[in-house]
């Protein structure tokens, strides 16, 4: 998803609408700081759209949907499958009693205004999102094993470029910004004089460049790394 459109850079740099003289070089830059942007946050799809992702058994009533915010039209599916491997295995959630009925089963905790959740947290009502129990010849007692993809769920979640937070929209502009001054050269600046020009050229590290966004977003969007 890209995250900032030419038009709206444009007018941020000062740049004349009519100008078309660094549209190639904008466009590229706006493509590869949305990606950097989704790196930072561990979440390389920001884009509106349904999607359908499986996840392990947690062993408690909450389970963390990796794509925010998470909205309730059309309503989540849920299917669970304590063998499902991901949908791999043949006839994995297709059982009868393998779907979950959301406000029974289930439910998506809701805590914006819109009726949608920033948390994109499902919680399972009258039961845990269960790991497997399992048998193993020597034991005396069954013993909790991981579930491997055990659980499908298909919901609607993302945002648009018109609905991204403005401190997305900040950090993402700001971004662009601060890489449009890296070419021609390819590098860097940390200093520049006008007369019989002199530059100086700074330390040619990615996290250089990004120290000034990471901070704005990381804490508030980001899915955590384990």
């Amino acid at each position: 998803m890209l995250m900032t459109d030419l038009q709206e850079i444009k007018r941020i740099l000062e740049i004349d609408p009519d100008d078309k003289s660094e549209d190639l070089k904008l466009s590229f830059i706006i493509e590869q700081a949305s990606s950097w942007i989704g790196e930072i946050l561990n979440k390389p799809n920001f884009d509106l759209k349904t999607r359908t992702e499986y996840y392990n058994g947690t062993g408690s009533q909450r389970l963390l949907l990796r794509s925010r915010p998470v909205y309730t039209n059309p309503v989540p599916q849920v299917f669970v499958d304590r063998y499902g491997n991901f949908g791999s295995t043949s006839g994995a959630f297709t059982q009868t009693n393998s779907e979950l009925t959301y406000g029974v089963d289930f439910c998506l905790q809701i805590d914006q205004e819109d009726g949608s959740s920033r948390c994109g947290i499902l919680i399972r009502t009258n039961d845990y999102w269960n790991k497997r129990w399992v048998r193993q010849p020597g034991y005396l007692s069954p013993y909790i094993a991981p579930s491997y993809g055990s659980i499908k769920c298909i919901y609607s979640a993302g945002y648009t470029v018109d609905n991204l937070p403005a401190v997305v929209r900040l950090a993402m502009n700001l971004l662009v910004a601060k890489l449009r001054y890296v070419f021609p050269l390819g590098l860097e600046l940390n200093s520049e004089s006008y007369e019989e020009r002199n530059i100086g050229i700074a330390a040619s590290q990615k996290n250089y460049i990004l120290a000034l966004v990471t901070p704005m977003i990381r804490a508030g969007f980001g899915n955590w790394k384990w």
